[in-house]
């Protein structure tokens, strides 16, 4: 009987692989039609079960024992229990799915080989298409063929009199046809899940496999170039994801992007290459995919164990993506940014001023590194968006498909990846703008103090002038309403700078940086003025003005800037006579341990230290430098020594020293 129905149903799987060699050898050179494929394999599942729901009907009504009626033979309790009928529903479904040579596994095995045969990625990509079509196509046939067995096969029992039903006999029979239903269901769902396993199995690593092709294949046709694994880095580990007999996961070697070919290529480069938006979206795109086709292979808790092998698969993709978009993409990124800046400054001093009609200088940081430091922080945020999306309901990405398999120990584990690779990420990102921190820092002295001396170099040697610094300037001279050369040029670059470190940035490392901008601005003036520079009156105006533009362009961003107001109090010391100074240093009453005046405000030590550098603090008399008369008084009449005496040390006048000293008597 079974023979019959295949040979007169189902001649394709009858006349196994012969009848279809050409076929075949057709699809193997045209082109993949999936929309084809997938039409003919629905096409053959539906036949497979209306033919079987038919022939079960056929089994329970001809292969069962004929009811017992008036007239009858006598009742024979051992031929109601037969089991014939499940016997050969089995047969037949054995011969139509599990036939080794011509069942359906076997027409669905010589597909996947047919693809094979192809030999390249884009058939890799078809048989991953492949695989979601037969799995999906699969699971519907096997459900109902389990209806169908349990609807038709009990259809003869229900048909029986009410007399035989009624009766204890009749009773243990149906009873016994339940168990051997249940068993032929039993059957389907192991024949579902030996088809569905040995298909997940193939299809996770070549979804791995592919996945990491797919993302490599977008950096190298930017140009760039990957750095081949070595060595046991190039073995494939397997590791077993679900209980024994499980699937096992392809582990995708480390490919990093070359940073000798990066730095080669630039900020340009970079930006138009491996920077783009478009290659930076699309291993995520690839993602997304993967996860797509891994929720259908693998279901949402269909079958035996799909829960836990959801969420290991679900994380071993998520995990090679943390590696690939981590360590081989942005990782070498953002390395060659911070490389790709050059912290020494130009050995000749700038002409100064800069003309204000062309862009600014830019200080050593070039435009480029905060567009790429931006690019990178976008992607690092797609990559959280796309592929984790936590809190986003209905977006079935990682963290709610490991949260719906109820799985904590793969949630852990892909929390781990995640907070590992944004770590990662920050602490590179923070080494490459400390860089840019440093670069800019080295260049605001290159302008500040080699572009003013500079100048002041250039005046001496043509109008003979004594030097002793840019603001030792003698009195009588005209006052310049405007800001010195080095400062206003330094404004403007300063300016130009923050347009790009803002479109950058976050609002709190913007914070974080321009403040350290502003610390380090002050530390450079601060420690020019006390180790070179002398003052004046004349000369305090002009500092006074600078004093300010530096302060107006350190406050762009950022909330610490008490050391500039500092600084300007500290500045009255060189704008007022000698016989006020008392008054300003301890307060109207003239008691040094008041806590008024500049010694309670900076300190005794600071406030004695800056008054040294008034250009009338020491006067020449004959050979010697000596202090002037009213220094000396001024010092006896405070009953304190003068700390420029004995060795200076200029980092205690530090901003930082001054965020200290504030934040220990707070």
């Amino acid at each position: 009987y079974v023979q019959m129905v295949v040979r007169s149903r189902f001649p394709e799987l009858h006349h196994g692989k012969g009848e279809n060699d050409d076929s075949d050898s057709d699809e193997d050179d045209d082109h993949l039609d999936m929309d084809s494929m997938r039409q003919k394999l629905s096409n053959l599942f539906h036949r497979v079960n209306e033919v079987c729901t038919a022939e079960f009907q056929l089994i329970s009504n001809v292969f069962s024992s004929p009811p017992v009626g008036k007239g009858d033979a006598t009742f024979d309790l051992t031929s109601l229990s037969d089991a014939v009928p499940f016997q050969v529903a089995r047969t037949l479904l054995q011969r139509v799915i599990s036939d080794p040579r011509d069942g359906l596994q076997a027409r669905i095995n010589d597909l996947l080989e047919s693809i094979d045969r192809r030999g390249d990625f884009d058939a890799g990509a078809k048989k991953l298409d492949t695989f979601v079509v037969i799995h999906e196509k699969a699971a519907g046939l096997f459900t109902m063929l389990k209806e169908s067995a349990q609807t038709m096969l009990m259809a003869n029992s229900k048909s029986r009199s009410d007399e035989d039903q009624r009766s204890e006999e009749y009773q243990a029979v149906s009873d016994e046809n339940k168990r051997a239903v249940a068993s032929l269901i039993q059957y389907l769902t192991t024949q579902e899940m030996s088809l569905s396993s040995s298909h997940r199995r193939g299809y996770l690593n070549l979804e791995l496999r592919l996945l990491h092709h797919e993302c490599c294949y977008c950096l190298d046709r930017t140009g760039a170039k990957l750095v081949m694994p070595k060595g046991k880095e190039t073995a494939r580990h397997n590791q077993t994801l679900g209980q024994g007999g499980g699937p096992a996961t392809y582990e995708a070697p480390v490919m990093p992007l070359d940073k000798n070919h990066l730095k080669k290529v630039g900020f340009s480069g970079l930006l138009n290459g491996v920077l783009k938006s478009s290659v930076l979206r699309q291993p995520l795109m690839h993602a997304t995919d993967s996860l797509a086709r891994a929720r259908l292979m693998f279901g949402m808790g269909q079958g035996f164990g799909d829960m836990d092998s959801t969420a290991r698969v679900i994380t071993g993709i998520f995990s090679q993506m943390c590696t690939f978009y981590g360590n081989s993409f942005l990782f070498p990124i953002i390395e060659v940014l911070g490389d790709l800046l050059d912290t020494k400054p130009p050995a000749a001093p700038p002409n100064l001023p800069f003309d204000e009609n062309s862009p600014a200088p830019d200080l050593g940081v070039d435009g480029s590194f905060w567009v790429g430091i931006e690019r990178i922080h976008s992607a690092a945020k797609a990559f959280d968006r796309e592929l984790w999306a936590e809190q986003r309901k209905g977006s079935e990405r990682v963290w709610e498909i490991l949260e719906a398999t109820g799985s904590h120990t793969s949630l852990t584990l892909a929390k781990d990846q995640r907070v590992s690779f944004f770590q990662e990420l920050e602490e590179r990102g923070e080494t490459a703008i400390l860089r840019a921190l440093d670069t800019i820092s080295t260049h605001i002295s290159w302008v500040l103090v080699a572009g003013s001396e500079n100048m002041l170099k250039n005046r001496v040697l043509k109008m003979g002038d004594r030097s002793g610094g840019p603001y030792a300037v003698p009195a009588g001279s005209a006052l310049d309403n405007s800001n010195s050369p080095a400062v206003k040029s330094l404004t403007f670059c300063l300016r130009a700078q923050f347009v790009h470190i803002q479109a950058a940035l976050t609002p709190q490392s913007l914070s974080a940086f321009w403040t350290a901008l502003s610390m380090r601005l002050y530390d450079i003036l601060g420690t020019r003025l006390l180790q070179h520079y002398y003052v004046s009156m004349v000369g305090a105006v002009n500092l006074s003005r600078d004093v300010e533009a530096l302060r107006s362009v350190a406050m762009l961003a950022g909330t610490d800037h008490q050391h500039w107001d500092m600084l300007r109090e500290l500045l009255t010391l060189y704008m007022t006579p000698p016989n006020a100074l008392k008054t300003i240093l301890v307060g109207p009453e003239g008691d040094p341990n008041s806590g008024k005046g500049l010694f309670g405000q900076a300190g005794k030590v600071q406030a004695l230290v800056f008054m040294s550098r008034r250009v009338d603090y020491r006067v020449k008399v004959g050979n010697v430098i000596q202090k002037s008369a009213w220094v000396v008084e001024l010092l006896e009449d405070l009953g304190v020594p003068d700390p420029t005496d004995g060795n200076v040390n200029i980092a205690m006048y530090s901003a930082q020293s001054l965020r200290n000293r504030r934040l220990k008597l707070s």
